[in-house]
């Protein structure tokens, strides 16, 4: 296993963020303690509206939200704590990653939140009232999931004997980085971003019927105009510029169409900080909608409107996951020994 003395030794002389795999554990830990007890408080005190899931018609889950906040501190302590390495490293990482998945699964409706604060200058819940701490609520356990997927891959790393940064061996003293040359994504990749940019086809098509006049294919009677069709095009386009930068080498170095850019590499944060606030809504809304539309409670089933936006939303959504990831193992820096360590 690799010494967290040789990961502090080498941190030591980086920049905050490039040290984030030294503090991750400890700033999981806190928030994950710190918002537990505030939502302990809240559910002894009556609060039953934890993420409004009660006005879904779904079990209240406030005291189990406060509880896997506190259980998932202590698990964040134990990935940077000397007792922790005491633990068998799997089940450690196993729970640093279940409190991370269900975290982003709680907040998974903060972009529609974000969209509408843009929007509008405000937060409303499907009935049309004020929904500031539902919002606050969803956007704290994105932080918190955020930070505990960190802690989990830093502490999976370092139990491997790997470099919790770079996720490859290598002696302790390498403390400089290395980008790798620009590469495409492996082909299995390509397709399904491909077939995630395809997947909003559908979806503009009823949407240009709709506005062409056809009936029955607008919930309500509803027609849409034409530039709303030109609005919903462009951000299309913005969606599969975006997918197709993560597959593609211009995606990790700037193109020569981008000008004074051109030759330059690709920040890591560009593509992958709107990518990890987009992917986890889309698909999980995406899927969410399929299951209902397939039930029949959207009203037109998989094959009208709902269907499509699930399909293009959920499709787009998962592919820009897979992609994301690919991209973020594609581009990692390379831990390399500086002249100073050099021997």
């Amino acid at each position: 296993m690799r010494s967290r003395s040789d990961d502090h030794a080498v941190a030591s002389s980086m920049t905050w963020w490039r040290r984030w795999a030294s503090w991750a554990g400890h700033a999981a830990g806190g928030a994950a303690a710190a918002y537990g007890c505030v939502l302990l408080v809240a559910a002894l005190k009556g609060y039953r509206s934890f993420l409004g899931v009660t006005d879904l018609g779904l079990p209240d889950v406030t005291w189990p939200g406060a509880a896997v906040l506190l259980v998932g501190s202590a698990v964040a302590a134990a990935t940077v704590r000397p007792w922790g390495a005491r633990l068998p490293p799997g089940a450690v990482s196993a729970g640093a990653w279940g409190v991370a998945a269900l975290a982003l699964v709680g907040s998974c409706w903060v972009l529609l939140n974000l969209v509408q604060l843009v929007l509008t200058g405000t937060v409303t819940d499907r009935h049309g009232d004020s929904d500031w701490v539902t919002f606050a609520e969803r956007l704290c356990l994105a932080v918190v999931g955020a930070l505990f997927t960190a802690a989990a891959l830093a502490h999976a790393r370092r139990s491997a004997g790997l470099c919790p940064r770079c996720g490859r061996a290598h002696p302790p003293q390498a403390s400089g980085r290395r980008h790798p040359a620009p590469h495409a994504a492996p082909p299995v990749v390509r397709r399904i971003a491909y077939a995630g940019c395809c997947a909003f086809l559908p979806y503009l098509t009823l949407h240009a019927l709709g506005a062409a006049g056809v009936p029955g294919i607008e919930p309500g009677g509803f027609r849409p105009t034409w530039p709303m069709v030109l609005a919903g095009v462009c951000g299309v386009g913005l969606a599969v510029f975006l997918l197709l930068g993560l597959v593609r080498p211009w995606g990790m170095v700037f193109p020569r169409w981008t000008l004074w850019l051109a030759g330059r590499r690709v920040p890591r944060f560009l593509p992958l900080a709107p990518v990890w606030v987009l992917a986890p809504t889309l698909a999980l809304y995406g899927t969410g909608s399929g299951i209902l539309a397939g039930a029949g409670l959207l009203g037109d089933g998989l094959l009208g409107i709902g269907g499509a936006a699930s399909l293009a939303f959920g499709g787009y959504g998962w592919a820009l996951a897979v992609a994301a990831v690919s991209y973020q193992n594609r581009t990692r820096p390379l831990c390399v020994a500086t002249k100073a360590a050099a021997p």
